[in-house]
């Protein structure tokens, strides 16, 4: 007869779940993931690519057109690595959007079954099992499986890498583990290399675990370091390829853009872009880099214009600090607040695909607040600190948002840390109180209400709704709808008349569909609200060709 797992104390960490827990919880998780495809799968929003997700999938079929070079792509604005998957994965899916977000639900019913193992060896058996729950039914990852971009493989990813680390500390072979850790750290940072961030703390975490072991350490550092670069190298040899100054850093030359586009005046934390930046993410590289070379008076390669923003980006910082560190405090608010910051995505679709017909799913609002009163707790503990990975994770996915600017997709992957804290504080609470320590779940209860009551400030308003009619437009013009876009584009003036990206896309569509008259008075509207010169000049030259009539 097969002895019993012996029962740990409460807290203290075992040695590892069963295979059969594991399975269990990977199973309840793709139960309801096949369940959420069954009631979404003729949903129009699941079938159609948003905005960044166009983008990928234009890429992805240059891809799959040119080959693995992609000469006309040039060098990355963008994170290259979805799109270089979305080539792969068409090769067994056709052009299925259905069938890439099938795989990526039943992907997605191994993350559970990380964020169980991670939790067991943090925490202990029962805040695994809690931190399970919450994996399987957390919504926001349901809504990211379901669309066209990266965001749920870095959450995976970021998981198995803090695992593989939690499990190195103890392991008799940890370079391999290591190894896997920078590979996954590796392929996470070319779908984002937000993660990089991380990186530091994670050698830190290695020299802890290893510091009466030198050679070993040494060995596990270099393993580290070598899993992260293998997965970005394909790309700087291929950005070398196309663009040969293009040197050998990350596999985009974007980040001096994105540090001005949180840290400048015009900057509101979420997004907001500069007055010269046309709305959408498929030219604001472009408008960045003419913007410097306007100012810099001479052609720039992208390294160039990414190092003149940041230059701009810190030079608004020293000359203004009280309103650089007021814009700084207000993004540490966006990322723990319970609404979800505006992204390339509309509200209503977000709360449809986070819930199972009606049933809604656990929010952000819940695992956020409860994750970081967890985080305050443990750092009571002193019978093990392992935590402190988990800690430093969300520190380094706090400050990164922080540091740019807040969406909702960015903050995402932090939550693979604060489930498992989440988890450990409705654990611990409950132990508090059974054991009869009713001042320590007291003290418990307040921080995680304090918490809750931080995460639901006023911070973050309520939908834009001009910005997502104008955002629906450019969705069903991809489409080639253009009457239902033209409507989209008039309903986005009328909630906001001083809102000028839909009067352009407006009159475009308006003249390709011969309705000049129309079309001119868009134009017109749009020629009111341009800042920019030559954006002017660009379209009182159309609306005087327009003017002159066919042949002129």
């Amino acid at each position: 007869m097969a002895k019993k797992r012996p029962r740990p104390e409460p807290g203290a960490v075992d040695a590892g779940p069963s295979w059969r827990a594991g399975l269990a919880v990977f199973a309840a998780a793709l139960a309801l993931r096949s369940l959420h495809l069954f009631l979404y799968r003729g949903d129009f929003w699941l079938k159609t690519p948003l905005l960044d997700d166009a983008i990928f999938v234009s890429w992805a079929g240059t891809i799959a057109r040119e080959g693995w070079l992609a000469r006309s792509l040039g060098m990355f604005d963008f994170n290259p690595g979805y799109p270089y998957f979305l080539a792969l994965l068409r090769q067994v899916t056709g052009d299925s959007v259905l069938g890439v977000i099938a795989f990526q639900h039943a992907a997605g019913a191994l993350a559970p079954v990380v964020l169980f193992q991670l939790t067991w060896r943090a925490f202990g058996r029962s805040a695994a099992w809690a931190a399970a729950g919450m994996g399987v039914l957390y919504g926001p990852v349901f809504f990211y499986e379901s669309r066209l971009l990266g965001e749920f493989w870095i959450y995976l990813l970021n998981l198995a890498a803090l695992l593989a680390m939690l499990r190195a500390a103890r392991a008799e072979r940890p370079w391999l583990l290591w190894s896997a850790a920078g590979l996954a750290l590796g392929t996470s940072t070319v779908l984002r290399p937000n993660v990089l961030v991380f990186v530091p703390c994670a050698a830190a975490w290695c020299a802890m675990s290893l510091r009466r072991r030198p050679a070993l350490l040494a060995a596990c550092l270099l393993a580290l370091a070598a899993g992260i670069w293998l997965p970005l190298l394909p790309f700087q040899l291929r950005n070398r390829a196309v663009v040969p100054s293009a040197g050998w850093g990350l596999s985009t030359a974007s980040g001096g853009v994105n540090l001005f586009l949180g840290n400048n005046p015009e900057a509101d934390g979420l997004n907001k872009a500069p007055s010269f930046v046309r709305y959408g993410p498929g030219h604001e590289y472009d408008d960045f880099r003419d913007e410097a070379q306007r100012r810099m008076g001479r052609p720039l390669s992208r390294r160039e214009v990414s190092r003149y923003w940041s230059r701009e980006a810190r030079r608004w910082f020293a000359g203004s600090p009280g309103a650089a560190w007021s814009l700084f405090a207000r993004k540490c608010g966006f990322f723990w607040n319970h609404r979800e910051p505006p992204d390339n995505f509309f509200p209503e679709i977000f709360d449809r695909f986070t819930a199972l017909g009606k049933a809604p799913l656990v929010p952000w609002g819940l695992v956020a607040p409860l994750g970081l009163a967890g985080l305050l707790w443990s750092l009571r503990r002193k019978e093990d600190r392992e935590p402190w990975l988990l800690h430093a994770y969300v520190a380094a996915y706090f400050f990164v948002n922080a540091a740019f600017y807040i969406l909702s997709r960015y903050r995402f992957p932090a939550v693979a840390a604060l489930i498992p804290f989440a988890a450990f504080a409705l654990v611990r609470l409950k132990e508090s109180w059974e054991r009869g320590a009713r001042g320590r779940a007291a003290g418990l209860a307040a921080v995680m209400l304090l918490c809750l009551g931080l995460s639901r400030l006023p911070l973050i308003g309520e939908e834009d709704k001009a910005v997502s009619r104008y955002s629906m437009g450019v969705i069903y013009a991809n489409q080639g709808w253009k009457d239902k876009a033209v409507e989209q584009y008039r309903a986005s003036i009328a909630e906001n008349p001083e809102f000028k990206a839909p009067y352009l896309n407006l009159g475009i569509l308006l003249v390709e569909l011969g309705r000049i008259p129309e079309g001119m008075a868009a134009l017109e509207g749009a020629l009111r609200l341009e800042t920019d010169p030559r954006q002017a000049e660009l379209i009182r030259d159309n609306l005087a060709r327009l003017k002159a009539g066919p042949g002129r």
